[in-house]
């Protein structure tokens, strides 16, 4: 009565329905997994604060210090975290500029400890409106967590990490790049 292709179909479906209620089982209880990141950025070596001419823009590069043990994201569900830091500063044209400065993509629990001296933006900060100089900036380290199974997790570490460093009053070159 059953032929093969049938018989086939039945196993299919069946180990396909088991696989997905065990997919938000894990997913599920990956919401109740608590995690306790610590964080630690300063600003390490102010280097150069300019006008440059062909972008009709300031730049802004500096290297930080930062120290965040993000190995507490890490659960059964997690395949990857996405780290960053972004500068927030208000100026007369604008409310809030966000600018990322620099990210990186964690996919082992072994690489989550991040003890970085020294580090260099990867991204210039740069303004068209020529409102960089003494101006208040908060760097803020965020992440995203990329699940194995289920919703993505974004913007983690946003209010508890800000810190504050103040840009020169003057154009500034200090190294040479």
């Amino acid at each position: 009565m059953y032929n093969v292709f049938v018989r086939a179909n039945a196993v299919f479906f069946y180990w396909t329905t088991v696989i997905f209620f065990l997919s938000m089982g894990c997913s599920t209880t990956s919401f109740f997994f608590e995690s306790n990141p610590t964080i630690s950025m300063s600003l390490n070596k102010f280097e150069e604060l300019s006008y440059v001419k062909s972008y009709n823009a300031e730049n802004a590069l500096f290297s930080l210090d930062i120290d965040a043990d993000l190995t507490t994201l890490f659960n059964w569900n997690v395949k990857q975290l996405f780290v960053w830091i972004s500068a927030e500063y208000k100026t007369r044209s604008y409310e809030k500029n966000q600018v990322i400065l620099w990210d990186t993509i964690i996919e082992d629990v072994s690489e989550a400890h991040l003890l970085l001296k020294d580090e260099k933006l990867k991204y210039e900060l740069t303004s068209f409106e020529k409102e960089l100089r003494n101006r208040k900036i908060n760097l803020t380290l965020s992440w995203d967590i990329m699940p194995v199974v289920g919703v993505l997790k974004m913007q983690g570490g946003q209010v508890s990490n800000v810190h504050q460093i103040t840009l020169p009053k003057k154009y500034v070159k200090l190294t040479a790049r």
